[in-house]
């Protein structure tokens, strides 16, 4: 196994009640279509965030707990994945 560094997408979530957070504030989105989503470089996430900035938002909207909230931001951050 090796390991090799990609950037995948994160929706950062605004709880409007902050005392009912009691876990993450934001939706990695690590898949679209039943594909694995994951850039490269920096740039082609940004890119793909420009092109589908308002299905990433409704998506982290739909699934993040608890509600109410709002998106915060979506960014491009760097993880390790391990390829087998």
């Amino acid at each position: 196994m090796s390991e090799m560094s990609v950037y995948v997408i994160l929706v950062v979530m605004f709880l409007l009640n902050p005392a009912d957070r009691n876990g993450p504030d934001s939706v990695e989105i690590l898949t679209a279509h039943d594909k694995p989503l994951h850039f490269q470089t920096l740039d082609t996430c940004y890119e793909y965030i420009g092109r589908n900035l308002s299905e990433l938002v409704y998506y982290a909207m739909e699934n993040f707990k608890p509600k109410p909230t709002l998106v915060r931001g979506v960014v491009c951050v760097e993880r390790e994945i391990t390829n087998i």
